[in-house]
């Protein structure tokens, strides 16, 4: 088992630290949206790391490591308080195929995992008008994912869902908005019976992933 490494959990609760934080100045740094549309559109890049908690005995004895992701988002604010969001990121991971034993023993074998999910996004705006933008939401997603060696390869796209927790610093009149997002996310019964998932009887490749923002309005 690898040790030392960074992990989604340890950075996901600094990113709450920071929301419980900035609550009370976003309720002192509220100022009038006179004047401002109904809808305003925003899109940008997206990355972070993500870690699949939903299955972790499978994706630690062949991976290990958190997969970094990048990706991109396209968003509306409707009517301050109500924000739909699409976002698609891309994330590989790389690891070694193990003989199913207990514990589970490398075998030399280079694997590769390729994720690609898609989440559309509801959320409510506690403070739209404020310094501080907090926010919490949820949606379907879906999940493209390709495990693969130079021997054979599996995948499938899958239908799920997530909840997600976000928190976004909006200076005023400014174009560009900087956050981060904490998600959680579930495909139930994405991963066949067999591999290392069957073995730890585990089928959701879901998890969580904190991921930092930059979106511009247009």
């Amino acid at each position: 088992m690898r040790k030392n490494r960074p992990t989604v959990s340890s950075a996901a609760a600094l990113l709450v630290s920071a929301v419980f934080a900035a609550a009370p100045a976003a309720a002192q740094e509220e100022s009038p949206a006179a004047g401002r549309p109904s809808t305003a559109w925003s899109w940008g890049p997206r990355g972070g790391l993500f870690e699949m908690v939903n299955s972790p005995d499978a994706y630690e004895a062949v991976f290990g490591d958190p997969m970094p992701r990048v990706g991109v988002q396209l968003e509306a604010d409707w009517r301050a308080r109500w924000r739909f969001a699409a976002s698609v990121d891309y994330g590989v991971v790389e690891g070694e195929r193990v003989l199913l034993t207990d514990p589970p023993i490398g075998t030399g074998v280079d694997e590769e995992l390729t994720m690609v999910p898609l989440h559309l996004t509801l959320a409510y705006r506690f403070r739209p008008t404020a310094r501080w933008d907090l926010y919490a939401g949820l949606g379907p997603s879906l999940l493209d994912w390709t495990d693969e060696t130079d021997f054979d390869e599996e995948g499938g796209t899958d239908p799920g869902g997530s909840v997600v927790l976000g928190l976004r610093r909006q200076p005023p009149d400014a174009r560009w908005r900087f956050g981060g997002e904490l998600r959680w996310s579930t495909f139930p019964g994405a991963f066949p019976e067999g591999g290392a998932a069957g073995f730890f009887d585990e089928d959701d490749p879901g998890g969580v992933s904190l991921t930092f923002l930059a979106l511009r309005r247009f």
